[in-house]
């Protein structure tokens, strides 16, 4: 999985994802709410260069992190998800996992790979 993209309203949060997903080799994009993460969803799976996983807070202003995995997962169902929180949740689907924040980069590297070779 090389192309991952983060939804966070928290600027400064979403950038030390990138970067340190970055430094693992991973390109990112960053989206700071739903509807911009659909946009480029919607812009770049029509490209080559595919979003692969999506990295998406639970709570931000307007649409939720849940409402947004909802919409991926019918959407685009290859696309892997991985909800952060700051709240324990119950996992609820086979389409994402839940992680609490803070969360280690490469923990979150490991836990999208294994979703994605899950599919395989």
């Amino acid at each position: 999985m090389e192309n991952i993209l983060l939804v966070d309203d928290d600027t400064n949060f979403r950038r030390s994802l990138a970067i340190g997903l970055e430094d693992l080799g991973y390109s990112t994009i960053e989206a700071k709410g739903g509807m911009e993460a659909l946009t480029y969803l919607q812009n770049d799976q029509k490209s080559k260069k595919k979003i692969e996983g999506v990295v998406v807070d639970a709570r931000m202003p307007g649409l939720d992190g849940f409402w947004l995995t909802d919409q991926i997962s019918a959407t685009y169902p290859s696309v892997q998800v991985v909800i952060l929180s700051a709240h324990a949740y119950p996992q609820k689907s086979d389409q994402y996992t839940v992680l609490t924040k803070p969360v280690k980069i490469p923990f979150l590297a490991k836990t999208l790979e294994q979703k994605r070779n899950k599919l395989e």
